[in-house]
């Protein structure tokens, strides 16, 4: 039977996210009505990938699974040394008093973390445990995950930043090899390189030079890869295709060609793409199927730190358009603040342009109420680029995943969890 009330860990960010290399703190809150005798209070802190499927073939199975691990730091707090008691000149017992019990911690993330990430076959998982470990008794333990952002910078290559187009041709033939003619398809997009939040514009081209009516559509696409091994060693590979969005565009009649120029995707709360992890890997497109028979892929990258000068763009035209030039007295700071692990929340309020917002008129604060953002500052974005604003966090896309595991038993925590991804625009 539990015999605490209250066994819970509370990280000192609300948004419970953080970039690789960021610090990560808060503290372990114990509440007890009554006097318990308790050894430690302990801590551990893990990130690991993980596949895992079962590969059937006829009445065999083959059980497929890989780790990798990033971290295990296990800490004892030592919470509970001040609570020693002595019997009999002997014997020795920690009782921890009755009441409500904050124990404070604090660890720095390795700086090349990949991005949680929750799939089918596998997951990338950081998570942090609390143990109450009790003399002559089971343990107590409270489990509770939370989201590292990897550093995928969009400036680091130049060609994410270039237009980018792909073309693809079906020839078909028919009976006693009459061609039946080609269907041709194209796709244009200003640019390959994304974060959650942006808009990808794309333009698209239908050379249907068949005597067919050719249904079109356009697709954003996840792919996500998988490896893994059995028991035996033999490594195996599994690959998996999520439709994010399908917009169906309508006919293109035999013998005509037809262009579009005014079709736009916004890109959801999803993973950036996990550089550093060699047993996931995910990769995103923009496809434009034809008829389900010929389907153009342009792949792009999403990733968590965008293009800085399309940032500070968008950001002075928000600003422009946001009231005639009333736009609140804001400008975007050298330095963001730099998160204090010794403050219980510390947080700015921003426009939907990453400006802080400082005095207000009613009038404006009615106006922009609606857009204000609350965003937690981030100490390697302040280093690596000092005028960008901090971003905001939206739960992942695919929702909430079933985190908990045979292995680990918790009685406190929760048992869904959701990765989330930085937003810099709106």
């Amino acid at each position: 039977m539990v015999q605490l009330d209250r066994f819970e860990i509370v990280f000192n960010n609300p948004e419970e996210a953080y970039f690789a290399g960021q610090e990560i703190s808060g503290k372990v809150i114990i509440e007890n009505k009554e006097p318990k005798k308790v050894n430690e209070i302990l801590l551990e802190l893990k990130g690991r990938a993980r596949t895992y499927w079962t590969k059937h073939s006829g009445k065999s199975r083959k059980h497929c699974s890989h780790s990798e691990p990033y971290f295990l730091e296990q800490f004892n707090t030592g919470y509970t040394h001040k609570f020693t008691v002595v019997k009999d000149g002997k014997e020795k017992e920690r009782v921890l008093p009755a009441g409500i019990h904050q124990v404070p911690f604090s660890y720095t993330l390795p700086k090349s973390l990949p991005s949680s990430f929750e799939g089918e076959f596998g997951h990338i998982r950081y998570t942090c445990k609390a143990i109450c470990e009790r003399p002559w008794d089971f343990d107590i333990v409270s489990r509770k995950a939370f989201t590292v952002i990897g550093i995928e910078d969009i400036n680091s290559d130049a060609k994410l930043n270039e237009p980018a187009s792909c073309i693809e041709s079906n020839h078909t033939v028919t009976f006693c090899c009459r061609s039946a003619g080609s269907v041709t398809g194209e796709i244009r997009i200003p640019k390959c390189g994304y974060t959650p939040g942006e808009k990808i514009d794309v333009s698209y081209k239908v050379i249907n030079l068949s005597s067919k009516t050719r249904q079109t559509s356009l697709r954003f696409v996840q792919m996500t890869t998988y490896k893994a091994k059995t028991f035996a060693g033999h490594e195996h590979v599994k690959n998996v295709a999520r439709v994010i969005q399908k917009i169906d565009k309508g006919e293109v009649a035999g013998g005509t060609t037809t262009d579009w120029n005014d079709e736009t995707i916004c890109i959801p709360s999803l993973p950036p793409k996990l550089g550093k992890c060699k047993i996931l890997s995910v990769s995103y497109a923009v496809e434009l199927e034809v008829d389900q028979t010929l389907t153009v892929p342009c792949p792009i990258v999403i990733g968590s730190i965008p293009q800085l000068s399309q940032l500070l763009v968008h950001s002075k035209q928000s600003v422009q358009s946001s009231g005639n030039g009333s736009a609140p007295k804001s400008s975007i700071k050298d330095s963001p603040p730099k998160w204090d692990s010794e403050s219980c929340v510390q947080v700015t309020i921003t426009d939907e342009s990453g400006h802080l917002v400082e005095e207000l008129g009613n009038e404006m604060e009615a106006l922009l109420s609606a857009r204000k953002r609350v965003r937690m500052p981030s100490s390697i974005l302040s280093e690596l680029y000092p005028s960008m604003p901090s971003p905001y966090y939206k739960e992942s896309f695919f929702g909430q995943s079933d985190i908990s595991e045979e292995k680990e038993q918790a009685q406190f925590g929760e048992t869904l969890f959701a990765p989330k991804y930085p937003f810099y625009t709106d």
